[in-house]
């Protein structure tokens, strides 16, 4: 019976010792989650289109423009802080744009671009040029910088195409983006474009961008737009929130 009593004792000091390093660890890896920094970097763009040329009287024309897109991080209630390069369309100017867009709601809430289009800049001269307020912006928003990549996205897309009276050509007229499982699918997204002037060529999914902080996942669409006069056509691209 005393044998007993002492391996019993034992187990329990055991078993007490398991648990407080347990806590303890705990502790430990809360304190060691990322926190809001005092100061960000000039992000790395994240190529979500490829560039392609075509052919004409011996010159080699670009197809497409694209949008430049530069994440800078997440928040740890989904926002995602960004910087984009809108493509020049011949109007030659450098253009421009910072956001932090709510994945909750689906709108940014705060967005900058300068109040005149420069005729030349760059990413970093522009990030320098107005730190204190992004800086000031990122950290009210709770933005922690990551690294990005594009991971194949759990969503299907369905396009009803038609021809553009207007363009003569066919173009993308309504979008659907479903998520969920097969078993209980979830329409996420849905957008009629019926204009005449419509001059959507194609929209597809370049993956998904996950937040490391919860479950939320930012579904990236891709856009073709055509060229005001023909190609360079324009890549640009938008967000919608994963169904889960």
């Amino acid at each position: 019976m005393k044998a007993f009593k002492t391996i019993s004792l034992a187990l329990s000091l055991i078993l007490c010792s398991a648990i407080f390093l347990g806590c303890k660890n705990a502790g430990q890896a809360k304190d060691q989650a990322p926190a809001v920094p005092d100061h960000y970097s000039v992000p790395q763009e994240l190529v979500y289109a490829q560039a392609e040329s075509y052919q004409f009287e011996d010159q080699t024309f670009p197809l497409y423009l694209i949008d430049k897109f530069y994440p800078i991080g997440w928040s740890k209630d989904g926002k995602l802080a960004y910087m984009e390069e809108p493509a020049d369309e011949a109007v030659g100017a450098y253009f421009f744009q910072f956001h932090i867009y709510d994945l909750n709601t689906g709108k940014d809430v705060f967005t900058w671009k300068p109040a005149e289009d420069p005729e030349e800049g760059s990413l970093s001269q522009m990030f320098e040029d107005n730190k204190e307020l992004f800086e000031g912006k990122l950290k009210e928003n709770g933005i922690i910088p990551q690294e990005f990549k594009l991971e194949d996205a759990n969503v299907k897309m369905e396009k009803m195409v038609a021809e553009s009276f207007f363009l003569g050509i066919d173009v993308v007229k309504k979008v659907k983006i479903i998520g969920g499982t097969p078993e209980n699918p979830t329409v996420i997204y849905e957008n009629l474009n019926d204009d005449e002037y419509n001059g959507n060529l194609d929209q597809s999914i370049a993956g998904v961008l996950k937040c490391p902080y919860n479950d939320m996942e930012a579904v990236m669409v891709k856009s073709i737009q055509r060229g005001y006069e023909g190609p360079p056509h324009v890549y640009s691209f938008y967000f919608v929130k994963a169904a889960k």
